[in-house]
């Protein structure tokens, strides 16, 4: 029988840290995360459509550079977020692009682990591709 879930797991769930170590800054140094909320990440996919200018289901129409340029900002939004949760100081876009590049990296792989976001943007490609298919 499958077991209730309780507040006090979802709250637990919430308040669950991250580290994620960062040698590129000095010995034993870490950022801690924090999964971003659900309206954090609804956020982030509001800002990935509108940044990538989709309007229409035909792929032959997505413009490939505003669709990556789209992702990376929500990529750095949902960052900021799960670092101002997770160091208990505000994190802003621009203070996430200061990150050095493999560090980003590993932040990145982090917040998308606790969130799913990559995962269900590739869920989402694959529906619509086969939505085209159906169609023809």
């Amino acid at each position: 029988m499958p077991k209730k879930i309780t507040k006090q797991m979802v709250l637990e769930g919430f308040e669950h840290r991250v580290e994620i170590p960062a040698p590129e800054y000095g010995a034993d140094t870490v950022f801690m995360v924090a999964p971003p909320t659900a309206s954090e990440v609804s956020e982030a996919k509001a800002l990935r459509m509108r940044l990538s200018g989709v309007k229409e289901p035909d792929p032959s129409k997505i413009d490939l550079s505003k669709a990556l340029i789209a992702e990376e900002a929500a990529r750095r939004f949902l960052i900021a977020k799960a670092l101002t949760r997770g160091m208990g100081e505000e994190w802003t876009v621009e203070d996430v692009e200061k990150i050095k590049p493999k560090v980003l990296e590993r932040l990145w792989e982090a917040v998308d682990s606790l969130t799913g976001f990559t995962g269900e943007a590739e869920e989402a490609i694959k529906n619509f591709r086969r939505r085209r298919k159906d169609k023809r």
